[in-house]
């Protein structure tokens, strides 16, 4: 799960993102992999605020999909990823 809260008008990042894994636990080096998503994750919301994107539904899609290439290129597996994104 990756929270993040958003300033619903202008897309700007004001909280996190904050990484919540489960099953993590037998994979080495899992917790600089979990701060390397966190980064991208960020890097997403960025991106998207920098295009003035504030949809929270392509916010969302934005982070899945980098989260998704970078742990499928990390880990060889697809875990689920639940982007919850709160706009203030």
């Amino acid at each position: 799960i990756v929270v993040a809260t958003v300033d619903g008008s202008t897309g700007k990042l004001l909280t996190g993102p904050d990484i919540i894994s489960r099953g993590f636990v037998g994979i080495p080096d899992s917790a600089q992999i979990l701060e390397e998503a966190k980064r991208k994750a960020e890097e997403a919301l960025l991106i998207c605020e920098r295009e003035a994107i504030t949809d929270w539904m392509l916010l969302k899609y934005h982070v899945k999909d980098s989260l998704s290439k970078f742990l499928f290129a990390k880990t060889m597996k697809r875990p689920m990823i639940i982007p919850v994104i709160m706009e203030v």
